[in-house]
């Protein structure tokens, strides 16, 4: 549990994402993996097969935040949102200020009028500037992390619960060799229009790709894996989710169909180059519409133990099947 408190307290709005790149790079390092970047700040971990198939498992790797537009005459400062937030949700909650440096000051959103301000206890705008407040600075909520049975609170979790399960995948995968590079990552600017997702898939080149996403599920059983049977940016590889649904009962596993109106990076991945197979798997969340968020820890486990059963059998041959749209399809 301790690192996914890490990964929920990393600082990473899009386009400014460096803390967390460092912390999944140096991970990375540590476990002698290969190291795949793109320009916009993704980073991905690449684990050698026994050929040249690459297969692709991201998550997205940034958050939501805000953005000084404004410092006003008397210190408080006007804000725009970079990202999925609504001002509204927003109202009474702690933030962190970062400066370039990303040093950090405490501040508060509070109303004012119609409208909302961030209030970080500067008297004048010019107390505000010499603290290294300006505007196009970013701000975060401020990170905070609660055990809630075998459950966990935060409001970064459906940016950094993906990103744990790429990192358990890893580690479950050490000692194992597989038939095609696997690349494991994140990927920046996603939750500002899945911007990171065409040149992370430019930089890794996959055959084809899984996308571990953290979305609102109504209600679930402790056995169900849910897979996303269709959102509006993207209809899966249906021989993909075929080997999904097989891999999940193999583990003792009741695959579920999820839907979604929602985008995902799977929605750039799978027209990118000459088509590559993609699917999401589903984190759920208890709620929507809400900073904060809670999920079982164990689902994260779970997840883990179908991926790694598919990446243990998938070979080549299948690989292609795949590609070519050519394996047996059922339901």
């Amino acid at each position: 549990m301790n690192r996914l408190q890490e990964l929920c307290a990393l600082p990473g709005v899009s386009g400014d994402e460096k803390e967390i790149r460092d912390y999944l790079y140096n991970f990375y390092i540590d476990k002698n993996l290969g190291i795949i970047e793109d320009r916009l700040g993704s980073v991905f971990g690449v684990k050698k097969g026994n050929s040249d198939y690459n297969v692709m498992i991201s998550s997205n790797m940034d958050e939501s935040g805000l953005m000084i537009s404004q410092i006003n005459d008397n210190g408080s400062m006007e804000f725009i949102v970079v990202g999925l937030y609504m001002k509204a949700w927003l109202n009474d909650q702690y933030v962190t200020l970062l400066d370039r440096h990303h040093k950090r000051l405490s501040g508060i959103v509070l109303r004012k009028g119609d409208d909302f301000v961030i209030d970080a206890g500067f008297k004048t705008k010019e107390e505000a500037e010499v603290a290294g407040v300006l505007v196009g600075n970013f701000v975060i909520v401020t990170p905070r992390f609660e055990l809630l049975n075998q459950s966990v609170a935060a409001n970064n979790l459906s940016n950094r619960a993906g990103i744990e399960v790429g990192l358990k995948l890893l580690e479950s995968l050490e000692n194992k060799n597989l038939n095609f590079n696997l690349n494991v990552g994140g990927i920046s600017h996603s939750v500002v229009g899945q911007r990171g997702a065409i040149t992370a898939t430019t930089s890794v080149h996959p055959d084809l790709a899984i996308v571990v996403d953290a979305a609102y599920v109504e209600s679930w059983d402790d056995k169900d894996i849910f897979i996303r049977s269709f959102d509006k940016s993207l209809l899966p590889s249906q021989i993909l989710k075929q080997d999904l649904y097989e891999a999940a009962k193999a583990c003792g596993f009741m695959p579920q169909a999820h839907l979604t109106d929602l985008p995902t990076d799977g929605s750039f991945i799978h027209k990118s180059l000459s088509g590559t197979p993609t699917i999401v798997v589903v984190i759920p969340l208890k709620y929507k519409d809400s900073i904060y968020n809670v999920i079982d820890t164990q689902y994260l486990d779970n997840i883990t133990t179908v991926l790694n059963h598919y990446l243990t059998t998938l070979n080549s041959k299948r690989i292609v099947e795949t590609q070519n749209c050519r394996g047996t399809r059922h339901e």
